[in-house]
């Protein structure tokens, strides 16, 4: 009697098993599979940071106002740093044009001022539509002299400037390069202007659409060109994860810690920040990391700073002098963020 319960016991609880069975299956079947996101796309930047009293960004000592130019205007800091220096100026009507595409004999007049060699004479370039009393002329001509236009009949100076054409004369003129390519679905590695677009990508000069496509055959227009020139003199105006250095203490174990602030001069949010610096006090080798280092736990919102600290390993650190004014960084980043 005893077996046949516990027979019947058995077939009851198999007979539950397999209805749950069956049960979670139907449920696993009609769970809705969750689809990979959306890959996580990679920035880099380089450049170099000289300490200013920790400023992280820099503003004309005495703002000009243009019509067109409110003070909300994304680009207005970019602009008066350039017109401050003499680089760009406005129109007699009180405007600066702010959507006025850029002809290239003017391309030409503005980066002859950014590169300092405006009042430098040169030989006649031989352009045909571009003679002695034309306005850009010394400007087109010196540039032509070092290499950063080409020879050829025409110059062509009213055809407006196109970003493949920025990108080239940004490059030539201040000997940008890149260690990693950025992948533009309309600029293809046989295209002669490929690695000057590259330069610009890779150095926070000029970026792509928010579709993959940097646009090459666009024309430049006063805004963005004053950004550009704006990014290439000053490092702290480029696109992507900046920083700054507010000082350094030795560690007792031989480590150095170097107070940093982390700035995202990026449209998105930004994560798995990495860091590769090499610092400078007195013109003298301090301290060089040998490879990025990643920080951990930080995520910066668009525009978003945060204060943290680098630590150089005891192998790293070259020489011990105190931190002052003279302090110069030297820094790599990489990151990623979701478009």
């Amino acid at each position: 009697m005893i077996t046949i319960l516990k027979i019947e016991r058995c077939l009851q609880l198999k007979a539950r098993f397999k209805s749950l069975l069956i049960a979670l299956l139907a449920v696993i079947l009609f769970i809705p599979v969750a689809t990979p996101s959306a890959a996580a796309l990679e920035g880099s930047l380089s450049g170099k940071y000289a300490y200013n009293d920790g400023q992280m960004t820099y503003q004309a000592a005495n703002s000009i106002t243009f019509r067109d130019v409110p003070s909300t205007y994304w680009a207005k800091q970019e602009i008066d740093f350039l017109v401050k220096h003499g680089i760009i100026q406005g129109y007699k009507n009180g405007n600066f044009g702010v959507k006025d595409p850029v002809n290239r004999w003017q391309a030409a007049v503005m980066l002859a001022r950014a590169l300092g060699i405006d009042e430098e004479t040169a030989p006649n370039p031989g352009f045909r539509d571009v003679p002695t009393s034309h306005y850009a002329y010394n400007a087109i001509a010196v540039l032509t002299k070092y290499g950063i236009f080409s020879k050829a009949t025409y110059f062509k100076p009213n055809d407006k400037l196109t970003r493949a054409q920025m990108a080239k004369i940004l490059t030539e003129s201040f000997g940008l390069s890149y260690s990693s390519p950025t992948n533009f679905k309309d600029v293809k590695s046989n295209t002669w202007y490929y690695k000057y677009v590259q330069a610009v990508a890779f150095n926070g000069i000029a970026n792509g659409d928010n579709k993959g496509n940097f646009l090459p055959s666009k024309a430049t227009n006063r805004t963005e060109f004053a950004v550009f020139i704006a990014r290439t003199l000053n490092e702290q105006f480029r696109s992507g994860v900046q920083v700054t250095v507010t000082g350094t203490q030795l560690q007792s174990d031989g480590r150095l810690k170097m107070n940093v602030v982390l700035f995202n001069n990026t449209n998105n949010e930004v994560f798995d920040i990495q860091g590769k610096y090499t610092l400078y006090i007195n013109n003298t080798l301090v301290a060089q990391s040998t490879s990025l280092r990643k920080y951990q736990n930080i995520t910066l919102a668009p525009k978003q700073k945060k204060a943290t600290a680098f630590y150089f390993s005891p192998s790293e650190v070259k020489n011990r002098i105190n931190f002052n004014d003279t302090a110069e960084l030297e820094f790599e980043h990489k990151w990623y963020y979701y478009q």
